[in-house]
């Protein structure tokens, strides 16, 4: 929802979240296509709520992969057969959960089950929704408390759960472990695939070392 600035301006969900966002990733170039241009042209890449949520810039740097380097199959999309072509990742919360967009609207991917779930029908929306619920769509207050504890989150890692969440494992810190990214959705695209066909009630054999 809309909010007025002091001159009684309204502000935009995507204007809100940038106010409370890191400065941009790279510099303003590239491909701003899609729908998530709108909020790319305004600042290609970001951090927020201290680090859980990550924006992907349109260019690679020294640092920061882009967007179209982070969709290559040969990193982890084709671990994911239900992430079609229709689906591209523009960013990801803290325990690199990612966040995608199509023609249909934007959506999350949970990296342990497969399944993709629709968030909001277009950025705006998104940015709306990450703003009203934080600490469900990016868990940045476990992001904080992890950060008191062990310091800032480097880039390319998020926190993984040491006994996945969807096997019951806690949202907490004790549960939580630093892994490269792209390390951390390979191996729980092999956890989705195994408990695909597993009804409920089930046991399975995972092992992560």
């Amino acid at each position: 929802m809309p909010t007025e600035d002091a001159r009684g301006a309204q502000k935009s969900s995507v204007d809100r979240l940038l106010e409370i966002s890191s400065s941009a990733l790279a510099d303003e170039t590239g491909e701003f296509s899609g729908p998530v241009g709108v909020l790319l042209r305004r600042r290609n890449g970001f951090y927020a709520f201290l680090g859980a949520l990550h924006v992907f810039p349109t260019v690679s740097t020294d640092v920061e992969i882009s967007q179209s380097d982070w969709n290559s199959d040969d990193l982890w999309r084709a671990c994911y057969p239900a992430l079609g072509k229709e689906y591209t990742a523009f960013a990801e919360d803290v325990f690199g959960g990612q966040f995608l967009y199509s023609d249909s609207g934007v959506h999350q991917l949970d990296p342990e089950s497969g399944e993709i779930e629709k968030v909001a029908s277009d950025i705006e929306g998104w940015c709306a929704a990450i703003l009203e619920e934080p600490e469900v769509l990016t868990g940045y207050p476990l992001a904080e408390e992890w950060q008191t504890l062990h310091g800032r989150l480097p880039v390319g890692k998020r926190l993984v759960p040491k006994k996945p969440f969807i096997l019951g494992g806690d949202f907490s810190c004790d549960n939580l472990m630093l892994v490269d990214t792209v390390e951390s959705l390979r191996w729980r695209a092999e956890l989705a695939a195994k408990i695909r066909d597993v009804p409920d009630g089930g046991k399975i054999v995972f092992r992560y070392e």
